[in-house]
């Protein structure tokens, strides 16, 4: 009996939920880490500080015989480092990753536009609250500045234009990525990335309710850096090119590898710093 040829296989248009969940938080574990511990522990050791507390959301510098200017640089550290996460990732590492390897190059994408929205929507949450690295606190890059009010508008609007930029930015480097047409090309973004956006919230939030200081470090510092640092990952897919037609999108498929490494790292990096480091 002869059997009909087979029709070809249907494009996989979504990844891999498990592994697309693993890259993300890991992403998201790693950007938080550069930010704090690369960025600001580091630049508190070498510019004659001493670590007080080292959290998984936040880096007590012990500023004792510090200069005011070398306090700022500690707390430009951070987001100095999270911008470079971002450069690095989108000009250096993601032009030298293979067309098929889709899993790497979506977490070198993410990490490098989580770094990019966390360094300019630094300067929107210290423009608006006063607080944080770019703040008018004594612990912030702008401590003193005046007239206060309007350092602090001039910072909402420059963080405001910068992270438009930012995902405008991002979304042209992931835009070949992600398959379909019209509409469906754009739910399926969103779709990826609302997943990548909830993972990093969940899991920031959770690590953030080890610490020994309360729900405070959460609200400013865990849920602050991912429920509004990473915001752009809700809504950035909508500005798509709606009339490319992309056969096929992520090709993610199932890495055991990349869910056992994903694992490893949120475990290390929670147990050891989600209570707090006090050296």
């Amino acid at each position: 009996m002869s059997q009909s040829p087979s029709l070809p296989e249907k494009p996989r248009l979504f990844p891999d939920l498990p592994t697309l969940i693993a890259i993300s938080a890991l992403a998201y574990v790693i950007a938080v880490a550069l930010h704090e511990h690369l960025g600001h522990t580091t630049a508190c050791i070498l510019l004659g500080g001493r670590p007080a507390e080292m959290g998984a959301f936040y880096v007590n510098c012990n500023y004792t015989g510090m200069s005011s200017l070398n306090v700022r640089l500690v707390a430009l550290a951070g987001p100095f480092i999270s911008l470079m996460t971002g450069i690095v990732s989108f000009l250096i590492i993601l032009p030298r990753i293979p067309s098929r390897a889709h899993t790497a190059y979506y977490f070198v994408w993410l990490l490098g536009s989580l770094g990019l929205m966390g360094s300019t929507g630094y300067l929107l949450f210290s423009g608006v609250s006063g607080i944080g690295d770019f703040g008018t606190a004594s612990d912030g890059v702008f401590y003193q500045a005046t007239p206060e009010w309007l350092w602090r508008i001039a910072l909402s609007i420059v963080g405001i234009v910068g992270y438009l930029l930012v995902v405008r930015f991002a979304v042209r480097r992931i835009d070949q990525h992600i398959g379909g047409e019209g509409r469906t090309r754009i739910r399926n973004g969103l779709r990826i990335a609302w997943i990548s956006y909830f993972t990093g919230a969940v899991l920031y939030v959770a690590i953030g309710l080890l610490n020994p200081h309360g729900l405070i470090i959460v609200a400013t510092s865990a849920a602050a850096s991912s429920l509004g640092g990473t915001s752009g990952l809700l809504w950035m897919m909508e500005w798509l090119d709606r009339k490319k037609q992309i056969e096929s999108g992520l090709t993610i498929q199932r890495s055991w590898g990349w869910i056992a490494l994903g694992l490893i790292v949120i475990v290390i990096y929670a147990t050891i710093l989600g209570p707090t480091i006090r050296p």
